[in-house]
């Protein structure tokens, strides 16, 4: 079959209406490039595999696959990818909305940068708000900072490479460590010669990881902050256990990629972070939810 321009990939789970606006979106507003869909159903039981099958019969450019269980966020790309046709992929959220041809836009970017490993745009909340899309590697030291606060504070915050950084940090074009998952594009061959994500990482971090390695390949990743879509934000998958994914996958990433004899610092530092903040956010300002997430955590790091 044909080459086309962008295979999109999402991957659905318990989404149905989300997901289905999500399509809406898509067939809307992306006008100029040829693309395909491609909907990864994570098991769900909400009618949504259903719901997509019928879509797709309408518009043929929607492929459904039908995994019949949760692969996670990185298996489920995973299995797209090995479904796609496209030169660039993207990776997109199921909880995400476009508008003013924003991948025409993010695709003539993209082929206009070949020794790009990820893109990402800038992307926004529901209410357009500005919403964070990416960061620094994590180092022994930034780590720290994070965990201690040291990255919030004036002046001294803006000179650390953290991990989440700062809103001024997005207002402009420019090469960044790692971009978020909600909305990446990658060109599929080099896609492939990373070897995909991380298929250990079930969910969080692993675009991160695959950044990461696609660094060391010598594609760095690169943000802009024009096109710009509209990301929802945990509708397709966050939890009280989204933190202590990231930290599972973080020590995981510490393991794979860093010296080891930092680990048990990393957890150390996870460990008094976690705790830190359970003081600070569920027990000082009666958050139940961020103190069930962070009993979590530290349950999870020892």
């Amino acid at each position: 079959m044909p080459k086309i321009d962008l295979s999109i990939i999402t991957i659905s789970y318990n989404t149905k209406q989300i997901t289905l606006d999500c399509l809406d979106s898509i067939l809307k507003y992306t006008k100029g490039i040829s693309y395909e869909v491609i909907v990864v159903d994570n098991g769900s039981k909400d009618g949504s595999v259903e719901a997509v099958r019928h879509y797709s019969k309408k518009f043929p450019q929607i492929i459904l696959i039908d995994a019949q269980e949760n692969l996670g966020f990185g298996r489920g790309n995973n299995l797209g990818v090995k479904k796609a046709r496209g030169n660039y992929l993207l990776f997109l959220n199921s909880d995400t909305l476009l508008f003013d041809n924003a991948l025409k836009e993010a695709y003539e970017t993209v082929i206009k940068h070949p020794k790009v490993g990820a893109y990402s745009c800038r992307l926004l909340n529901a209410d357009r708000s500005f919403q964070a899309s990416g960061g620094h590697f994590p180092s022994f030291w930034s780590l720290m900072a994070w965990q201690f606060f040291i990255d919030d504070l004036p002046i001294i915050g803006d000179f650390i490479p953290s991990f989440h950084p700062k809103q001024s940090q997005y207002e402009k074009n420019k090469q960044m460590d790692w971009v978020t998952g909600a909305f990446m594009i990658v060109r599929k061959d080099i896609f492939d010669k990373a070897g995909g994500f991380d298929k250990n990482i079930f969910m969080y971090t692993e675009e991160m990881e695959l950044c990461y390695r696609l660094s060391k390949l010598g594609y760095p990743t690169y943000y802009t902050n024009t096109p710009a879509i509209v990301h929802l934000g945990g509708a397709s998958g966050g939890s009280y256990l989204a933190l202590t994914l990231e930290i599972k996958n973080m020590i995981y990433f510490w393991r794979k990629h860093m010296p080891h004899w930092q680990i048990v610092f990393v957890k150390i530092s996870f460990w008094i972070g976690s705790l830190l903040r359970l003081l600070i956010f569920g027990i000082i300002k009666g958050d139940a939810k961020a103190r069930k997430a962070y009993f979590h955590a530290l349950g999870f790091i020892f």
